[in-house]
């Protein structure tokens, strides 16, 4: 039900997951490298450990802690997998927004500088005025700049090769 913030859906902005504040863990980069994953065929042979241990688990060697633990981890990963896609759309909508209001403050410098630079033949104050503005709008253009020019001295120049005899 949309507006619900501990059922949320696609489009929603408003969650409520206090309730995984208890479980949650936040893992160090790399950590879940190596980590099982669910295959085809886990719901299968997870309902046949439940509905078999009344029965069967004490003979099987598998105890009851164990199966509850399970039933535990399907019940939170169902309740986060009812979370994720609502997440990962709002997710995307705001970085998408950013980039959107980033390119526009971008933009909005940038062509202050330009009215800068016009203005300043009739007010040449201005240049000292609005130096950060005009130096932060001509960086990429400098080091695009020093770029090129680092590649160009990169470039091996013909007969120059390592290795290679020039012949008189």
């Amino acid at each position: 039900m949309a507006g619900d913030p501990k059922n949320p859906v696609v489009g929603d902005f408003v969650f409520d997951g206090s309730e995984f504040a208890a479980y949650t863990q936040d893992l160090p980069h790399g950590a879940c490298q190596g980590m099982l994953t669910a295959r085809e065929g886990y719901l299968d042979a997870a309902g046949e450990l439940i509905v078999n241990q009344p029965a069967f688990g004490a003979k099987a060697g598998i105890h009851d802690q164990e199966i509850t633990e399970l039933a535990t981890c399907n019940e939170r990963i169902a309740r986060i997998d009812a979370f994720l896609p609502a997440l990962l759309k709002a997710v995307e909508v705001l970085t998408e927004t950013r980039y959107l209001l980033d390119d526009r403050r971008q933009r909005i410098v940038l062509d202050a500088a330009k009215s800068v630079d016009r203005r300043a033949l009739k007010n040449p104050d201005l240049l000292a005025k609005y130096e950060k503005v005009r130096a932060y709008r001509s960086a990429a253009a400098k080091k695009a700049v020093k770029s090129r020019e680092k590649n160009a001295a990169e470039i091996p120049q013909p007969g120059a090769q390592s290795g290679e005899n020039p012949v008189a």
